[in-house]
């Protein structure tokens, strides 16, 4: 699935069990997020998009679930770094790597900002030619945390704005989530730090120019992006 907020600006998010079921046919992977890790090699798959290094990157975790997640994010930059930049590129030549902090780049294409995010049965991927910076982040929006989380996660003006409404509140956290990958800076910032108020981002007390698009998948999945030309 794709939107675009504005031109250069593409979101694209994909069912992991669609994914596995047109991309990895030669392995029967349901329930992967119960399921330990497993081994793959080329043959698995039914095009060529992952590098050697990146096989043996991705063998190298310890869990089905994080394997899948980060195949289907690779997958998903591939594709889209072919279909909008670099239609010539083969996509076993693309790599993805990663700045001090977490934040994920393209050293073949400094152009071009990208946000990589996954959360249950979705993996989603942003990509700019035309900013700086960009974050993204989804969230399953059909529970409710618990007043521990929401007493971490937010200060107490975002806890009353949000009186324990499950919807208003991942999708809050999403805008959290993103801004702080929008910064660069991810897990290494308090989340106190950053406060959503009517639809506005305050970051240290300061209100930030970004813009930010938010939007429901089937009622279960929330996605926010932030994007700006900072």
């Amino acid at each position: 699935m794709e939107v675009s907020p504005e031109p250069g600006i593409i979101v694209h998010y994909m069912e992991m069990g669609l994914f596995i079921g047109q991309h990895i046919p030669g392995k029967k992977l349901s329930d992967f997020t119960i399921k330990k890790n497993c081994w793959f090699d080329q043959n698995d798959f039914k095009s060529t998009f992952l590098s050697q290094e990146e096989l043996v990157k991705v063998n190298g975790y310890k869990s089905l679930k994080k394997q899948i997640e980060w195949i289907a994010g690779r997958f998903l930059v591939k594709n889209m770094i072919r279909d909008y930049v670099d239609s010539d590129v083969e996509l076993f030549n693309i790599s993805v790597s990663y700045r001090e902090e977490g934040a994920p780049f393209l050293e073949q294409y400094p152009f071009v900002a990208i946000s990589i995010t996954h959360s249950g049965d979705y993996a989603a991927v942003a990509l700019c030619t035309t900013l700086k910076k960009i974050g993204l982040d989804i969230e399953k929006s059909d529970y409710l945390p618990d007043e521990s989380f929401m007493k971490v996660a937010f200060t107490q003006r975002e806890n009353t704005f949000l009186q324990f409404k499950s919807q208003e509140v991942m999708k809050l956290w999403t805008i959290k989530e993103a801004f702080l990958k929008y910064i660069g800076r991810g897990f290494h910032e308090k989340l106190h730090s950053v406060e959503v108020l009517d639809h506005e981002i305050f970051y240290n007390g300061n209100k930030i120019d970004v813009r930010l698009l938010s939007f429901s998948i089937g009622g279960r999945y929330v996605i926010s992006l932030i994007y700006g030309s900072d």
